[in-house]
C-alpha cells in the first residue's frame, strides 16, 4: 500500500459554484488529477456542488499513486482550488482555501425559493407534550402535536419556513429524535441521538452522490475501506431504527435503497408509524388535520407557561402532579404565604444588589457574584408572583364553574 501507515488523513469539505458546468465534467477533472473525492448535488442545481476529499496536516490532497494501491499525498489544496476555479470559471472553496474566477458579468442560475407551504416536517420524539406550547413560542411558529402511547412517542408537525425544532438545541428528554422532512428540493431523514450534529445519522433521497476513485477504474480493498471510513456520511440504519421503539432495522435499510417518495413511505412503514404521517409529509394532509392533533400557537411566554402547566394538571400521572396540586391549594387558600415568600426572596435579591453597588462605590469594583445572585433572585421572585397569580385565578374560576354546575344540576332536579 502506497501510503505510510503513520499517515493521518483529515476529511476536508468544500463547495464549487460552476455555472454552465455539469458534475460529470468536474468528476473527470478530479480523475485526471487522481484525486479521491466525493461529489454531491441536487438535480435542480447541478452547478452547486459539495466536494469532500482527504488532506494531510500539510494541506496536501490524497491521490492514487500511478502504479500501486491506496493513496498518497499529492497537490496542495490551494493549488487544486485555483486549478478548478480557473478551468470552470467558478468560485471554489475547499477547507481554508478559496479562489473566485467567476466572470464579473456572469449571471448565476436562480434557485427558486421555497414557498411557505413547500416544506413539511414531522418530528418523532419522546418530548413531553407539556413542552410543546413552550417550543411553539420559542420557535415562533404553530406546532401540531399528537401522541403515540404504544410507542411512548410524540409526533410534532409543522410546515413552511421558519425555525426548526432543535434550532436552539435539544434537551435530553427529547432524544432520540427522528426528523423527517420533505421540501421542494429534498426528501430526508435525520436521527438525532446526542444533540451534537456530528453524531446525527442523515439520509437523503433527493441528493445525488458520486465517488471519484482517483486514477483507478476499480478501487482496491484498502482504498475502498479508507473512503468508507473518511468520506461516507453516517447513515447508520441502526441509529434511525433505534429512534423509534419496535422499528424493523432490515426494512429501514430497504427503505433507504428505495428511491424518492416511495422510500420515505417505506421508511414510515418500517418504523411502525401511522399511515397518515406520509400524508402530512406529502402535503395531502395538513398538520392540524392529523388524527388527534392539538395545535399550539405562539402566543407569548406567559400564555405558553400557562398552557404547559394546565396540561400537566390535567394529567394525574404526570411527574410532579401531586406537587402541583399542593401548590394550587397553597396559592388559592393561603395566598399570604406565597406573597410573604416572594417578598422575602425579592428583599434578599435587592439587598444583594445593593451590597454589590455599595462595594463598587467604595472600592471601584463590583462583586459579580453578589450582583448575579441578586438579579436571579429578583427575576425568580417576579416569575413566581406571576405564576402564583395566574394559578390562583385559574383555580378560583374552575371552582366557581364547578359550583354553578352543581347549582344548575340541583335546580334541574
Amino acid at each position: 500500500m502506497a501510503q505510510d501507515p503513520a499517515q493521518r488523513w483529515n476529511r476536508t469539505e468544500g463547495v464549487l459554484v460552476v455555472p454552465g458546468t455539469q458534475p460529470d465534467a468536474v468528476a473527470a477533472r478530479l480523475e485526471a488529477e487522481r484525486v479521491v473525492a466525493r461529489l454531491e448535488w441536487y438535480p435542480a442545481t447541478p452547478h452547486l456542488l459539495s466536494l469532500t476529499l482527504l488532506a494531510d496536516a500539510d494541506g496536501r490532497v490524497a491521490v492514487t499513486p500511478p502504479s500501486r494501491g491506496g493513496v498518497m499525498a499529492g497537490t496542495r489544496i490551494s493549488e487544486l482550488v485555483e486549478s478548478l476555479a480557473r478551468e470552470f470559471s467558478g468560485d471554489v472553496t475547499i477547507g481554508p482555501a478559496s479562489f473566485n474566477a467567476l466572470p464579473v458579468d456572469v449571471a448565476l442560475p436562480t434557485v427558486a425559493s421555497e414557498t411557505p407551504e413547500g416544506s413539511r416536517t414531522v418530528v418523532v420524539s419522546p418530548l413531553s407534550a407539556y413542552m410543546v406550547p413552550l417550543q411553539a413560542t420559542l420557535l415562533e411558529r404553530p406546532l401540531a402535536v399528537t401522541s403515540l402511547p404504544a410507542l411512548d412517542r410524540r409526533i410534532v408537525m409543522y410546515s413552511g419556513e421558519g425555525n426548526q425544532l432543535g434550532s436552539f438545541g435539544w434537551d435530553k428528554e427529547s432524544l432520540p429524535a427522528l426528523v423527517l422532512t420533505v421540501d421542494a428540493r429534498d426528501i430526508a431523514v435525520r436521527a438525532v441521538t446526542t444533540g451534537e450534529s456530528e453524531d446525527d445519522a442523515v439520509f437523503s433521497w433527493g441528493m445525488t452522490s458520486q465517488y471519484v476513485w482517483g486514477g483507478v477504474a476499480e478501487p482496491g480493498p484498502a482504498l475502498r475501506a479508507l473512503v468508507d471510513e473518511m468520506l461516507t456520511d453516517s447513515t447508520d440504519v441502526s441509529l434511525v431504527a433505534a429512534a423509534v421503539p419496535g422499528a424493523d432495522a432490515e426494512a429501514v435499510a430497504e427503505a433507504f435503497s428505495t428511491p424518492g417518495i416511495d422510500g420515505l413511505v417505506a421508511l414510515i412503514d418500517a418504523l411502525g408509524l401511522p399511515d397518515w404521517v406520509a400524508s402530512v409529509l406529502t402535503g395531502r394532509l395538513a398538520p392540524a388535520e392529523a388524527p388527534g392533533a392539538v395545535v399550539h400557537e405562539p402566543r407569548g411566554l406567559s400564555n405558553a407557561v400557562g398552557r404547559s402547566v394546565g396540561l400537566m394538571l390535567q394529567d394525574p400521572e404526570a411527574p410532579g402532579s401531586a406537587f402541583w396540586q399542593t401548590y394550587i391549594r397553597v396559592v388559592t387558600e393561603r395566598p399570604w404565604l406565597m406573597r410573604a415568600g416572594v417578598a422575602l426572596e425579592a428583599g434578599i435579591g435587592g439587598a444583594l444588589i445593593g451590597t454589590a453597588v455599595h462595594r463598587r462605590d467604595r472600592t471601584g469594583v463590583a462583586h459579580r457574584g453578589l450582583l448575579a445572585t441578586g438579579v436571579v433572585l429578583l427575576v425568580d421572585a417576579v416569575a413566581e408572583a406571576s405564576l402564583a397569580s395566574w394559578t390562583r385565578h385559574r383555580e378560583l374560576r374552575r371552582r366557581a364553574d364547578q359550583e354553578m354546575a352543581l347549582v344548575a344540576e340541583e335546580l334541574g332536579a
